[in-house]
């Protein structure tokens, strides 16, 4: 079996899923889906990260959770000698292909953040990765409003724990102003008539700061905690999309299956380390 540890957001987590989805197609076996580290807010504490819950099941995925024994029984075999099992790192990838061909039993650590990972896998995971959750009422007057616009166009801005949150702070650095006046102009060089649909967890600050680049806009900030999936449904209606350097509007991008439209995405992801995390057919400032 191969088992996803899965740990952060909603985005990551369909990274860690669909990473994990395709390696068990290639292995011919099951994929069972870590919680117990996502969830524990004890290690969220230690390792000093904003505490998360699992979010996968708003989509029409039915995946097992492993179970604490699978867990540690795939653990303990990856120290026995013939390759019976193995613990899958992001960096250790490459060295570890050839032991992938010689094992069923595979437990993934990383974030996985590369369409590279699935895209051999990318019309099957479209057929999983569909909404099943009904969205609020004011979630589908905003979508009616997305599909009445030919050139809707979702912009987000990612604040949050990235400001507050130095160790994400650190590590993710912020999308400034800077960056949404040179997307806001390539789009619009390319598409006439946009109209942005601005999402956001600082939309305090994003009225105060940015609101005279989104004209015409409508701003969507009626989704909070649980409710935060429907911003990315919202987000996957809308035919073009300025995405922030956050994995949650990456997919929001990324479940739309148009083929013609333009995605503009930041080219320094992070703050400390390049990451080839922007698809080919995207264009990143």
């Amino acid at each position: 079996m191969v088992i996803s540890i899965l740990a952060g957001g909603l985005g990551n987590q369909l990274f860690q899923y669909a990473f994990g989805f395709s390696l068990a197609r290639q292995l011919h076996t099951e994929l069972q889906l870590e919680r117990h580290l996502l969830e524990s807010r004890m290690l969220a504490k230690l390792r000093k990260y904003t505490p998360r819950q699992y979010e996968l099941d708003v989509f029409a995925i039915s995946q097992k959770a492993a179970s604490t024994y699978d867990v540690l029984r795939t653990l303990s075999q990856t120290l026995l000698p013939g390759h019976q099992a193995i613990l899958l790192c992001e960096t250790d990838l490459d060295s570890q292909e050839v032991l992938l061909n010689q094992t069923k039993d595979v437990l993934c650590l990383g974030y996985w953040q590369s369409e590279n990972y699935f895209k051999s896998e990318t019309e099957a995971l479209r057929k999983q990765l569909v909404f099943q959750k009904h969205p609020s009422h004011a979630t589908l007057a905003v979508a009616n409003a997305i599909l009445a616009h030919s050139n809707a166009t979702f912009v987000h801005i990612r604040r949050g724990d990235y400001v507050t949150n130095t160790n994400a702070n650190q590590h993710h650095g912020l999308c400034g102003k800077e960056y949404y006046q040179q997307a806001i102009d390539y789009l619009r060089e390319r598409v006439s008539d946009a109209h942005f649909f601005v999402f956001s967890d600082d939309m305090e600050w994003v009225e105060r700061e940015l609101r005279d680049l989104f004209r015409p806009a409508t701003f969507v900030d009626h989704n909070s905690g649980a409710d935060s999936w429907q911003d990315m449904y919202l987000m996957s209606l809308c035919r073009h999309a300025i995405v922030a350097n956050s994995s949650f509007s990456w997919w929001g991008a990324w479940l739309n299956p148009v083929a013609d439209r333009v995605v503009v995405a930041p080219s320094q992801w992070f703050a400390n380390q390049p990451q080839q995390i922007i698809p080919q057919q995207w264009h990143s400032l």
